[in-house]
């Protein structure tokens, strides 16, 4: 089974903006006109020899640079980066304040499959990535046969439930032309659950841009990034921060937490666990991702405690490429991210958090070594240009055209 992966030198984005574009959903004229001006001006300038590609994003993602999700930002990040950026179309839910420096068209009811799909063909892709979500994916290959169409997955893929599921589900994937997977234990997982699939498997991660995420001036501060979920391991990290710094005067924590969706019960718990440090710890609540940047490379250490296995883990690409030092599970993507530029707990409790906490706070050079090694970590694996090298090598392979080699920077 394929596994495309490769490095070329970063090259500078060629997407173009295109948003407020329908998809279909609006009825009106100007919203038609608006349609019909997208679909000439992505093709115009779509690259000759080049495919045009759609990405389509899940519902209730939000696409925007206020509140993007994980997912959200991968999208973004491949339709800029990409050698093929001038022909690649998003198509996503629509959006207050969107990403502007790509082509997107948006969809108002994502259950008006006519419509929608209308919107799709006007594009006339070469080939179509669906982020997520199988059934979405299995209906457009239906539809648009023999048009390649893949799925990319941003989480691990369980065994289905029943015979009839698993039939189901196989009778979905077969009709895909490929299959790619966001790291490495994603597509190691899913090859144990469903060994018997026989559409090719990609990995294609998410990257990073260094020329963004990058060390600045470092204080003695200590940092979390995340949802405030109990998957995420916020309180075990609140407890075992409020718990170190009595003994390490000078250091201060922040929590940088995404609270949209937060549990009331569990986020008065996290908070009951930051109250004894006062004003040493300060938390932060929905701030864009500029703002997080920021954080992020003034810390000289990150946690990533969290308490189930991530997929993939952006938070640790992001504290690894911001010079952090960071203290992160040893389970799911984070393993293969992180590797020996970091410390890995086997089991990320408050006690072992906040002993290793208390350690590193207490080794210095330790610090200064890890926070070193981190952005040499991500370069050549977790920057933008390999992400988006893999993922255009998934294109031509999904497309049959290797001529589009020839105009590679």
């Amino acid at each position: 089974m394929p596994e495309p992966h490769g490095h070329i030198a970063n090259r500078p984005s060629s997407a173009r903006q295109a948003s407020g574009i329908g998809t279909g959903i609006g009825a009106g004229p100007a919203a038609r006109a608006l349609r019909d001006t997208g679909a000439s001006a992505l093709q115009a300038g779509a690259r000759p020899g080049g495919p045009r590609i759609a990405l389509i994003a899940p519902r209730n993602m939000r696409f925007s640079p206020a509140s993007a999700t994980s997912i959200d930002l991968y999208i973004h990040e491949i339709a800029c980066n990409s050698r093929y950026a001038s022909s690649i179309t998003v198509f996503a839910q629509r959006m207050e304040h969107p990403f502007e420096d790509v082509a997107v068209r948006f969809w108002d009811d994502v259950q008006d499959f006519d419509r929608w799909s209308a919107s799709l063909r006007e594009a006339e892709p070469d080939c179509v990535v669906v982020h997520q979500h199988l059934p979405t994916a299995a209906r457009l290959a239906r539809a648009f046969a023999p048009l390649p169409v893949a799925l990319v997955r941003h989480n691990f893929t369980k065994r289905a439930r029943n015979l009839i599921s698993s039939w189901r589900k196989h009778r979905q994937i077969d009709t895909l032309a490929g299959i790619a997977f966001v790291s490495q234990c994603c597509r190691t997982v899913f090859g144990t659950e469903w060994p018997d699939v026989s559409v090719p498997l990609y990995v294609t991660p998410n990257g990073i841009d260094q020329g963004l995420w990058r060390p600045g001036e470092k204080a003695q501060e200590v940092v979390f990034v995340g949802r405030l979920a109990p998957e995420k391991g916020v309180l075990q990290a609140a407890e075992a921060v409020a718990r170190v710094l009595p003994g390490r005067p000078g250091w201060r924590g922040r929590f940088i937490l995404d609270t949209k969706a937060a549990e009331p019960r569990y986020r008065d718990r996290v908070m009951a666990a930051l109250a004894p440090a006062g004003d040493r710890i300060e938390v932060l609540q929905n701030l864009p991702h500029g703002a997080v940047r920021q954080h992020m490379a003034r810390a000289a250490i990150a946690l990533a405690p969290t308490q189930n296995a991530e997929p993939f883990g952006r938070v640790a690409i992001e504290a690894l490429a911001s010079g952090a030092a960071l203290i992160a599970s040893r389970a799911g993507g984070f393993v293969e991210i992180v590797d020996d530029a970091g410390v890995l707990l086997e089991t990320p409790s408050t006690e072992n958090l906040a002993l290793a906490l208390d350690r590193l706070i207490g080794a210095p050079d330790l610090v200064a070594r890890l926070g070193a090694a981190g952005p040499r970590r991500i370069a050549g694996r977790y920057d933008l240009a390999s992400a988006a090298e893999a993922f255009d090598l998934m294109v031509e392979s999904l497309t049959g055209m290797p001529e589009a080699r020839a105009d590679r920077t």
